[in-house]
């Protein structure tokens, strides 16, 4: 028997495979050292592992098999025998004659390289491939947003998840400020009466960048369904610089700033728990529901944003979901407000005076109108 074997892998998601050669390692060698594959060199080799180094790593130092894991970062065989001495070299047959291990042979032919056939019936790719093929499986369109759908993943205990892709301009993406010179409009739904007959323009706000702070001051919150925020792609910039000016009508200050906003942006999905349906739906399908009870809700949950000096500017049946224990949550915060939000004068009195007037309650009561919905006014607001 050998003194010291040695091996190398990545070993991410360990699976039935990875112990038979781990075990057959272990049967040549008293002492059984692993070069565990850190994520970087995961990354540029295949992709980037599952689980991470460190989870890996205590995974194998679990292992009766393993007696020692340290990291392996692509040196070479060579280097890694003057490091650590071993007297025996495993390997995957895949291996075989790769100049990786055939140069370690004819540099040190007194130290025998097995290669062990691999496991065929499973594999790490395998696993990954059926993990993608599930996630798929289970992926269904919940809505159609601004930036493209809004897709519903199954989650634990059956439960879902809501991904809403929203797009941040590099030109937002550093600020919070109305920067494509956007006159201050009433939010692309606000068409009644008191404010305009006219078809406001479909953006989700002046700044796509204000959703992402007030999602971290609000994923606390029961109430919000928002629980974590990915960055999905990078800057690219493929069109040369617009030039903006006072002159530029409305409509194409906002194809400009929706272009910029997919060629020159980053696209971030919110992640959401799934809170129900729409009011709207809910008070078509629950006729003998108790809509002055729903009403309370938003209404604490409005005075909650008021504490904390938001306004949310956008309230409709449509952003107010329900779930079967009637709980409501709120989401859709594009056309929110904050103190902190860098505006103009003319936005900043929109500001003040809508969290003064407590607006969003109001707006509430008009949008129900608007959606001919006017038998569910709640009695308060009559």
């Amino acid at each position: 028997m050998y003194q010291i074997g040695y091996t190398t892998g990545t070993f991410d998601l360990l699976h039935q495979g990875h112990f038979e050669i781990l075990k057959k390692c272990k049967f040549y060698c008293q002492k059984l050292i692993v070069g565990l594959v850190s994520d970087e060199l995961g990354i540029r080799q295949k992709r980037q592992p599952v689980l991470t180094y460190q989870h890996r790593k205590d995974i194998l130092e679990n292992s009766k098999y393993v007696d020692s894991v340290v990291i392996f970062e692509g040196s070479t065989k060579q280097e890694d025998f003057q490091k650590l001495g071993f007297d025996i070299l495993f390997i995957s047959d895949e291996y075989y004659q790769k100049e990786e291990y055939s140069s370690f042979e004819h540099d040190y032919p007194n130290i025998p390289v097995i290669y062990f056939p691999r496991t065929v019936e499973i594999s790490t790719s395998d696993i990954f491939k059926d993990i993608v093929l599930r996630t798929i499986k289970d992926t269904t369109k919940k809505s159609h947003g601004i930036y493209g759908n809004l897709m519903s993943v199954k989650w634990k205990n059956d439960k879902n998840i809501i991904i809403k892709p929203i797009n941040v301009s590099e030109r937002e993406f550093t600020n919070t400020a109305n920067c494509y010179y956007l006159p201050v409009p009433p939010p692309r739904n606000w068409k009644i009466n008191m404010f305009s007959q006219e078809n406001h323009p479909n953006i989700p706000g002046v700044n796509a960048n204000r959703e992402l702070l007030i999602h971290n001051k609000l994923k606390d919150k029961d109430w919000y369904p928002g629980f974590e925020i990915q960055e999905k792609s990078q800057f690219t910039k493929i069109y040369e610089d617009f030039i903006f000016g006072e002159d530029i009508q409305l409509e194409e200050k906002i194809k400009i700033m929706e272009r910029e906003r997919q060629v020159y942006g980053k696209t971030f999905w919110l992640l959401q728990k799934d809170g129900g349906i729409t009011l709207s739906s809910y008070l078509v399908l629950n006729k003998e529901c108790d809509i002055n009870s729903l009403y309370m809700k938003v209404r604490k949950i409005i005075e909650e944003l008021s504490e904390l000096d938001i306004v949310h500017a956008d309230i409709h049946p449509g952003n107010i979901l329900v779930d079967e224990k009637e709980n409501v949550s709120l989401i859709d915060f594009g056309w929110c407000y904050h103190k902190s939000f860098d505006m103009d004068d003319i936005e900043r009195e929109h500001y003040r005076v809508m969290l003064r007037d407590n607006f969003d309650l109001y707006h509430f009561r008009e949008s129900l109108v608007f959606e001919g919905l006017e038998e569910k006014i709640p009695d308060i607001l009559l």
